[in-house]
This record gives C-alpha cells, structure tokens and sequence, in this order.
C-alpha cells in the first residue's frame, strides 16, 4: 500500500444546497440536477478517470471500501488521501491557479503510484464551478503554471530516470 493513493470522488453542489452526508443523498442530488461531477462542465476531462459512471452503479456497501483502479491519464486532477511517507512532496512552485494538482497526479504517476477509488467516501465543493466565475488574474496565472508545468514535466525523467511512465 506504500504506492497506492485512495481517490475520493469529487463534486459540486448547487449553492445553497445542504451538502450530502452519504452516498445515497448524493445520487439523489445528482438525480435532481443540484449535484454533479467536480469541474463536470469545464473540464470533463480533468475528472473522467475516476470513472463516475462506474461509481455511481456501485451496489451499496455498508462501510469505506476500496472499488476499483484506474490508470492516471492526462489532465487527471484526482483529491486522494495517500501515505505521508511515500508520496512526493506538492511542488511549491505552482502558486494559484493551474497545474497544481495535474502536476501532484503526474508525479505520482510517473514515480509508481497506483490510484483506487474508493467506494463510500467522496468530496464536495459548495455550488457549481462556472465559466466567468473565476478571478481576473485566472488566465495569467494558468498561463504562468503551463510553462512551469512543461519544465515540471521535463525535470520529472531526470527524477525518475527508470519509470516507463510518462506524462
């Protein structure tokens, strides 16, 4: 387990909706249109490794179990909970917005790691994630965070001159 992350599945609820307590009141957001996949309609992408689809026919379990693994893939921005010991440090330099947990998820990837998700435990931003929602100063720092990201990238098969994984 010193090489495995735990991915909590991630969502959003409408803003002024209780946030769920389990996974069946979550199902029943989605279900209504109040709740929906983290990022669900900026970047789909950012999220589809986790596989929603899957996760959400799940049978019901009575506690916390581990339900599947996923190979990462590019722009993966999974939240995990890992071992302190093993995982990599969070790379500092990605200040505000972009690549910060794209480039964690790479890291992880590219040094062994694999990522579960887990079953019975999830995360929930309070309202919906919308184009135009964002601080003025977004595109700069995204810009900023790409190019640090490209030699972030470049630094990682110096890092880790063994690993067939890329990213």
């Amino acid at each position: 387990w010193d090489q495995v992350v735990f991915v909590l599945p991630a969502f959003e609820v409408r803003t002024g909706t209780r946030v769920p307590g389990t996974k069946a009141e979550l199902l029943q957001l989605l279900g209504t249109g109040d709740a929906r996949p983290f990022y669900g309609t900026l970047c789909p992408r950012c999220q589809a490794p986790t596989d929603y689809g899957r996760w959400w026919a799940l049978p019901p379990a009575p506690h916390l179990r581990v339900a599947y693994e996923v190979p990462w893939r590019d722009p993966w921005e999974p939240f995990y909970v890992g071992p302190a010991h093993s995982v990599p440090p969070f790379d500092e330099r990605f200040l505000q917005y972009g690549f910060n947990r794209i480039s964690q998820a790479c890291e992880l990837h590219v040094a062994g790691f694999r990522f579960v998700v887990l079953d019975g435990a999830f995360v929930v931003h309070r309202g919906f994630k919308e184009a135009g929602g964002f601080h003025g100063g977004r595109e700069a720092e995204l810009g900023r965070n790409r190019q640090l990201f490209r030699r972030f990238r470049d630094a990682l098969r110096q890092r880790y001159p063994r690993s067939p994984r890329r990213c």
